[in-house]
């Protein structure tokens, strides 16, 4: 999941908004899809009944943090509820879950700004609905495959090659099926097209093409397609939902932003997850993991040292930033502006605004004086290695700055 585009990763895990609405919707789905497969058939005992209180609390927040999930949320509700009632065994986790979610969903798009998005008299102004084909295009051509697929190569390959692998295992098992031969080939070549397309051709011989995003339109789709018939057959193969669930999923979280838009990076990282979650259970169902352990650890241990040496720098200069903020309010100099130190490596957070002229940062730490500029990292930096202190610092930045003038 860490290999995610830097786009999605600064939306996602480097804003804390984005963090606490994107990360925390997915954790209630995971703990329904886990109880419903180890332990369905324990909820249909009635001593299992005093627990379902706390699902129908959990399910009511769920619905609270962001509307693909929470639409999502539902569609579980009620498929596991027509699942119920096809048995006819009564099961109390399923009934629970099933008011929650009504529940939270009623309350959560009952808030007026839903209904103002859909009269077009959204407060924000950036957010619209409407449907038109055209605007499905659009919005797969250019938006939806990149942030999803082609923008997180790791993820994508590894499910081509994964995918590849099945196909040609099922080849050798029925050569005889002259259909089933043609319609296999016919996968490979969706799978091998997709890859060199977009991650070899499209930005280099096919950079001045005029249809570029209709081929990669049409290559989206026809993947997308290839994904769903394999994982179709190897549920129907191996008795587990699980594989056809998990790309149906991850079509459905991206379906409503066909009718509201925009779509950013962040809308796909529900999609995304369900991928990783997807290429985890084929690893799995293949053995690949055994094999597979040594080199995962160290990436892992390589990846999880990159962001612990990005956070660190991060946040070692938001801090002396904020400081060296509170140190020209304390003196009030600059007397007409105010410096901002740059918190150096912005792709990899999220930030609204230009840091010299962010309105929000200004009313957190009340700062009356509105005109800024920003001081490059590399110069204050290279100031704070040569000073033994922060004061001696912030007098040198201010020094450089009237120098500067």
């Amino acid at each position: 999941m860490l290999t995610m585009s830097t786009e999605l990763f600064a939306q996602v895990l480097g804003w804390n908004a984005g963090f606490f609405n994107y990360m925390a919707a997915l954790v209630y789905p995971l703990i329904i899809v886990n109880l419903v497969k180890y332990h369905y058939s324990d909820w249909q005992s009635p001593k299992y009944l005093r627990y379902s209180i706390l699902i129908v609390i959990l399910s009511i927040i769920s619905c609270f943090f962001v509307e693909h999930v929470t639409l999502l949320n539902l569609a579980i509700a009620t498929i596991l509820m027509g699942y119920m009632l096809y048995q006819k065994k009564k099961n109390y986790l399923v009934i629970a879950n099933f008011i929650g979610t009504y529940i939270g969903g009623i309350l959560m798009f009952s808030n007026r700004a839903y209904l103002n998005i859909l009269l077009h008299h959204d407060g924000y102004s950036y957010r619209e609905t409407s449907f038109s084909l055209s605007k499905i295009y659009h919005i797969i051509a250019q938006q939806m495959d990149f942030y999803l697929l082609i923008n997180n190569p790791i993820i994508t390959v590894l499910l081509a090659i994964i995918l590849g692998y099945l196909i040609i295992k099922n080849l050798q098992k029925r050569s005889g099926n002259k259909w089933g031969t043609v319609v296999s080939y016919l996968e490979l070549s969706v799978l091998i097209a997709f890859t060199e397309y977009h991650y070899i051709l499209f930005n280099t011989l096919l950079k001045n093409f005029s249809h570029r995003y209709l081929v990669s339109y049409l290559l989206s789709i026809l993947f997308l397609l290839v994904i769903i018939i394999e994982m179709t057959k190897l549920s129907l193969e191996t008795h587990n939902i699980e594989y056809i669930a998990l790309i149906v999923a991850a079509v459905v979280l991206v379906m409503p932003f066909f009718v509201v838009t925009p779509f950013g990076h962040r809308g796909a990282f529900a999609s995304y997850f369900c991928l990783c979650l997807l290429v985890a259970a084929l690893c799995d169902q293949l053995n690949a993991v055994k094999f597979s352990l040594p080199i995962i650890r160290i990436m892992m241990v390589m990846i999880v040292i990159f962001y612990a040496g990005l956070a660190t720098r991060i946040g070692h200069a938001s801090r002396i930033k904020n400081d060296f903020m509170t140190y020209q309010e304390k003196h009030n100099t600059p007397k007409d502006y105010r410096l901002y130190l740059e918190v150096p490596y912005n792709q990899y957070y999220w930030a609204v605004h230009p840091q010299a002229t962010d309105s929000s940062y200004r009313g957190y730490y009340k700062i009356k004086t509105i005109g800024g500029k920003l001081v490059p990292y590399a110069k204050w930096r290279l100031i704070e290695k040569n000073t033994n202190s922060n004061a001696e610092m912030f007098s040198q930045v201010l020094k450089v700055d009237s120098q500067n003038k």
